[in-house]
């Protein structure tokens, strides 16, 4: 069956299509080395998972879950503890720090209760009250990672380096502080003028091969500080040769060459970072800065609390993956409690809210991206679609309506009304949107694919064959052997009879390229079945079954295919199965009528999806 990039009724969403630089920002952009945060890096990750929107009130599962312990949340130690916990499950952890403090005050040498706190609180970004715990934490547990991690920041951002140097070397030395204190170290050492020591207190990281960019920018940033500028362009240069296309190095080596009055040196960097993004526009202001041939730029990373708080960052960036997003979260907040203004690092706190379901308080994340930010109007973009998450469709449609006639020249508004009017099934107006924001792309290139492939989508749901037909070819001619776009053609194909050969060998190459996927070995083994090879259709349509199990197309599928090779009973229990899913309405009556006179009796076969 067709698998569209986004949810539509019958059509189960297995592909997000692939989002631009602008779409998704750059904020996985810094972590140059993110498959090394994949193992043993990441080992210390907390284990506190924290998502969904912070609640004025208890919801009704954290009060039920109160009352059947018999105790009222703010009158006992107990009761707090509980709607604490439960609230936590429950995603809803604005609350769930406030009832854990409340249980803490009844009993403060509770170290699990004193854990749990500093860790919400850290992660909500209540760093003052998170320190405070910390210190607790770390005088009855003195090699506490978090807790020092938490501690030596605080002290940094209190100018305190002396304490910070002793919360540092309390920090044990596995897992993620592998990484984190060779950086901490440096920007210590750095502080206090001691540039050589800050540089070598980075090589234990030379260890890790994929680490090579991650140095060679912190160096630049040390040595940039210090004033050893000829030292501090080779870092830079070094650091832009293994991070083409990065975001913020661009901007910080740019920052740097406008600051020396190399012009020309910033000219190729912002041109090379161009090639590779296809988004100049990113580097707007860099660009303005060049063009006016103004020194007196001032510094990016004016001192050892913004040159850690970029140390964090990569930090972040690398724990950003689905195993440690919890700190990925917690470090991200430290960040921000050094360098407010970071913006690279606001953007990610709103995309790990958003992964966390918690999309009003992403929301205004997005929203505090201030207008000199090169992020500002992808931040409302993703404001916007956050309406959306939050249910709220014809608020995001119309707030996203405003942005397409606000910024005639970007297509990115119009794109994204475009995905969010398909993914609520109004297929003509995301047609209408969607050649808004194509016609306003001047040069059609390859990573524009996913934008014509959606049209192609709406167009076909909106039974518009021919130019759906036209999208799905130029997105494969773009991007030759994409899975899903051959899936999507060849199954449409196939459900209009036409081109059944064709479509057998795209969805034999679908397959290999994506063998785990139930949609597209559904689709193969219905492109068998319409060419009457139903033995090798019903080895394909179980093999479906067995990796989407709750579909209730591909069921009904199987419950085809069995009939057909004489398995009638086992057809009919398909078929049942198939109604208890809850399929399209349109396919309810066409399965009720096998199951009451049998597939050749039937007014018609299986609807194709």
């Amino acid at each position: 069956m067709p698998v569209a990039p986004t949810s539509i009724p019958g059509r189960p969403a297995a592909f997000a299509p692939q989002a631009s630089a602008r779409q998704r920002l750059t904020i996985r952009a810094r972590g140059f080395w993110l498959g090394l945060a994949g193992s043993a890096l990441l080992a210390a990750s907390p284990g506190v998972a924290w998502s969904a929107g912070e609640q004025a009130a208890l919801d009704p599962e954290i009060a039920a879950a109160i009352d059947a312990a018999g105790k009222t949340p703010g009158k006992t130690a107990t009761g707090a503890y509980l709607a604490g916990l439960h609230a936590q499950r429950q995603h809803q952890y604005g609350i769930a720090a406030d009832f854990i403090l409340e249980a803490l005050t009844a009993d403060p040498d509770e170290a699990t209760l004193r854990m749990r706190a500093f860790q919400l609180l850290v992660s909500e970004g209540r760093t003052v009250e998170a320190a405070g715990l910390a210190k607790g934490i770390a005088v009855d547990n003195p090699g506490a990672g978090l807790a020092n991690l938490a501690l030596t920041v605080d002290a940094i951002g209190r100018g305190d380096t002396a304490a910070a140097q002793a919360f540092l070397e309390r920090m044990p030395d596995g897992g993620i502080n592998r990484l984190v204190v060779p950086l901490i170290r440096a920007w210590i050492q750095a502080e206090a003028g001691r540039v050589d020591a800050a540089l070598a207190a980075l090589e234990p990281l030379r260890q890790q091969a994929a680490l090579k960019t991650v140095i060679a920018l912190q160096s630049a940033l040390i040595l940039d500080r210090a004033g050893r500028a000829d030292d501090a362009a080779a870092r830079y240069k070094l650091a832009d040769q293994g991070g083409a296309g990065n975001l913020r190095l661009a901007r910080l080596h740019i920052n740097f060459l406008l600051r020396q009055g190399n012009f020309a040196g910033a000219e190729d960097v912002a041109r090379r970072f161009a090639e590779a993004t296809g988004e100049p526009e990113l580097l707007a202001g860099e660009n303005a800065q060049i063009a006016a041939r103004k020194p007196g730029t001032p510094p990016m990373v004016g001192d050892s609390k913004a040159g850690l708080a970029e140390a964090l960052f990569d930090v972040a960036t690398a724990a950003n993956q689905p195993q440690s997003r919890d700190l990925a979260l917690i470090v991200t907040r430290l960040t921000l409690s050094l360098n407010p203004d970071h913006t690279l690092a606001r953007m990610l706190l709103a995309d790990l809210l958003e992964d966390y379901d918690r999309y009003d308080a992403a929301r205004q994340a997005y929203l505090d991206i201030g207008t000199d930010s090169p992020f500002h109007w992808s931040a409302r973009l993703r404001a916007a679609s956050a309406l959306d998450k939050l249910e709220r469709t014809d608020e995001a449609v119309g707030e996203l309506s405003r942005l397409v006639e606000e910024r005639k020249d970007r297509p990115e508004a119009a794109l994204r009304l475009g995905d969010i009017l398909r993914a609520r099934s109004r297929f003509p107006d995301a047609v209408a949107a969607y050649d808004t924001g194509l016609g306003r792309i001047e040069r059609i290139e390859p990573r524009h694919w996913s934008a014509i492939y959606s049209r192609g989508i709406a167009l076909e749901r909106s039974k518009i064959w021919d130019r759906a037909e036209a999208d799905f070819l130029k997105a494969l001619e773009l991007q030759p052997d994409q899975p899903y776009v051959l899936n999507y053609l060849a199954y449409s194909w196939v459900d209009r009879g036409l081109n059944l050969e064709r479509s057998l060998g795209m969805l034999r190459k679908a397959v290999e390229l994506r063998p785990e996927d139930g949609y597209i070995v559904d689709s193969l083994g219905w492109v068998m079945y319409r060419m009457g090879r139903f033995d090798e259709a019903t080895e394909q349509l179980e093999r479906a079954v067995e990796l989407r199990p709750l579909d209730p197309v591909i069921n009904d599928h199987l419950g085809d295919a069995y009939w057909r090779t004489g398995r009638r009973q086992e057809a009919r229990v398909q078929w049942q199965r198939a109604l208890t899913l809850k399929p399209e309405p349109d396919q309810v009556a066409p399965i009720e009528a096998k199951l009451s006179r049998g597939l050749d009796a039937a007014a018609k076969p299986a609807n194709g999806g």
